[in-house]
């Protein structure tokens, strides 16, 4: 093999010496061992490519100090005051303090966009309105605890006991028909429908679920009178009574209280009581 090294200095990569007065082609980085000479004619030997020996050279600190220069460039580049775009004209953008102290209020704003007509929400006082309650008389251990819930929610929230009405039905199944009834009546601003079905060892719990929530909507969006689902549907009489007054709270109660609120609703949507107020 020609390229031997009989000689040379083996610690710098396996170079032969330079000649006297020999010039490293351009691209070498100073103190890097220059290409061997062989006949006159440079080239290396088991050496890279000029661009690797040059990356080859880069220690660590050398590595850190490019990329405190490059940093030092991109941070330079930017101008002290950013500019932006904004309705039609140029701004300067807020600092990142300045910036992040003014995002709640730019939140707010956002929420306080209003709509130029009149905003419609439900009262929760119902003088004056009367109400409709169908009850299922299946389970009623825990039907009566939340009618008592019911009942008791409507006093609070300013009805007569005169103004609200009963009508028990044998079960949770039955509870469409005789709702959908007292609600074309045309006396009642809302009707609360109140069941409890338990879960058993057959599919009838699912019959009856299906059948009374879907009747129990049907009722509602064919007369145009709410008509409020208060069925319980449970897997153990245990969590009916949780939420018949106990631990949970009454369900019977909730129900009242959404009937007073979507009948105040209706009443103003439809003239009736009080004026809608503007924002």
């Amino acid at each position: 093999m020609a390229d031997q090294h009989p000689g040379g200095d083996q610690s710098r990569g396996g170079y032969y010496p330079p000649p006297a007065g020999y010039l490293p082609p351009q691209g070498y980085p100073a103190g890097y061992p220059p290409p061997q000479v062989l006949n006159s004619t440079a080239r290396p030997c088991c050496a890279a490519p000029p661009r690797f020996a040059m990356s080859a050279t880069l220690t660590t600190s050398a590595a850190q100090q490019a990329s405190a220069r490059v940093g030092s460039q991109r941070s330079q580049s930017r101008p002290a005051a950013m500019m932006a775009a904004h309705s039609g004209r140029l701004v300067a953008a807020p600092a990142q303090g300045q910036a992040a102290a003014a995002a709640p209020a730019r939140r707010r704003a956002a929420l306080a966009v209003r709509a130029a007509g009149k905003a419609y929400e439900g009262s929760l006082v119902g003088t004056g309105m009367k109400f409709g309650v169908v009850v299922g008389r299946f389970n009623d251990l825990v039907t009566k605890l939340l009618l008592e819930g019911c009942v008791g929610a409507f006093e609070r929230h300013g009805v007569a006991a005169e103004d609200v009405d009963v009508a028990w039905v044998p079960g949770s199944f039955e509870l469409p028909v005789v709702a959908k009834a007292m609600a074309k009546g045309g006396k009642y601003d809302a009707v609360v429908a109140i069941g409890v079905v338990v879960r058993g060892d057959t599919t009838h719990y699912d019959a009856v679920v299906g059948g009374a929530t879907s009747g129990v909507l049907n009722a509602s969006t064919d007369s145009g009178v709410p008509v409020i689902f208060g069925v319980l549907t449970c897997d153990t009489m245990e969590q009916a009574l949780d939420r018949a007054g106990g631990k949970v709270g009454n369900k019977g109660g909730e129900a009242a209280v959404t009937a007073v609120e979507t009948g105040s609703l209706l009443r103003q949507l439809r003239g009736e009581g009080k004026a809608a107020q503007p924002w």
